[in-house]
C-alpha cells in the first residue's frame, strides 16, 4: 500500500486522475470499477476533461459499479446508479455493452450479486478499483464485523452507516446493500482509495496503525501490492 498526502481535494483528485489515465493509455479496454459519492467525484470530472481534450480516450474502457443499495426505487437520485451515470457513464459516453451494474430494483439481490461476480470472472478481474472510505472504515459496503466476505454479496448495513447523513435524507429505511467483496477488491490490479471529508480522521488514524483487522475493512489494503491511498489532508478532520 502506498500513502499519498495531498494538500487539498483538487490535488488528491489530480493524482488519482494521473494514475487512471496512465493505466488506460496502456490498456484501453480495461475494467474500471466505479464508486459513487463525493470522494471520487473530482476524479470523474478530470476523466471527463481528458475525454474532451483527447476524444476517444475512454472509448474502449469497461465500467462496473462497485455497490448499490437494496430497496430504493429505480428513479431515486440516491442510488449509486444515478450518481455514477450522471458523473461518469453518460459524460464519457460509455455504451451499454461496456457498463455492468447491480440492478437497483432486483427482486433477488443474491442472484444479482452472483451475476456481477460472474462478470468479474469473465473479465479475469478488475483492473482499477476506485474506493472511498466510510467513517467506520468500510470499503464498498464491506462493513466492520467478525469476518469479511471475498466475493460479491448482500451486506447488512452497519449502524454507523445507517446513521450517516446521506441515508437519513433518503426517506426510505435501508438495511442492506449489494457490494463487491474484499476478495474482488484485493484481486484488482490497482486500487485507489480516496480519503476526504469530515469525520474520516479516526478511520484514517486507525488505518495508519498498519494492523489488519476485520473491524476496519480498509486495513486489508495494507496487503495489496498496488494500492494507492490518497488523502485530502485539508478536509480530513
Amino acid at each position: 500500500m502506498k500513502l499519498h498526502n495531498c494538500k487539498n481535494y483538487q490535488e488528491m483528485s489530480q493524482l488519482g486522475a494521473e494514475l487512471v489515465h496512465a493505466e488506460v493509455e496502456i490498456n484501453p479496454d480495461l475494467l474500471f470499477c466505479a464508486a459513487s459519492g463525493n470522494s471520487p467525484a473530482g476524479l470523474y470530472e478530470l476523466m471527463v476533461e481528458k475525454q474532451l481534450d483527447s476524444p476517444g480516450f475512454f472509448d474502449w474502457m469497461n465500467v462496473i459499479k462497485l455497490d448499490e443499495w437494496v430497496g430504493l426505487p429505480k428513479d431515486s437520485t440516491f442510488t449509486s446508479e444515478y450518481d455514477i451515470q450522471e458523473k461518469l457513464v453518460k459524460k464519457l459516453g460509455i455504451k451499454d455493452d461496456r457498463y455492468f451494474s447491480f440492478d437497483v430494483e432486483t427482486d433477488d439481490p443474491e442472484s444479482e450479486c452472483d451475476r456481477i461476480q460472474d462478470k468479474i470472472v469473465e473479465f479475469t478481474g478488475i483492473d482499477i478499483c476506485i474506493l472511498g472510505i466510510g467513517i467506520n472504515g468500510h470499503i464498498a459496503l464491506n462493513e466492520p464485523g467478525d469476518y469479511l466476505q471475498p466475493d460479491c454479496h448482500v451486506a447488512n448495513l452497519h449502524p454507523v452507516t445507517l446513521a450517516s447523513g446521506m441515508i437519513e435524507k433518503v426517506g426510505i429505511p435501508l438495511t442492506q446493500g449489494m457490494t463487491m467483496g474484499v476478495g474482488n477488491i484485493m484481486a484488482s490490479k490497482m486500487v485507489i482509495l480516496f480519503i476526504t471529508g469530515k469525520g474520516k480522521k479516526q478511520a484514517l488514524d486507525l488505518l495508519m496503525e498498519g494492523k489488519i483487522r476485520t473491524d476496519l475493512p480498509a486495513s486489508v489494503l495494507w496487503l495489496h501490492p498496488n494500492a494507492h491511498v490518497i488523502v485530502d489532508r485539508k478536509s480530513v478532520h
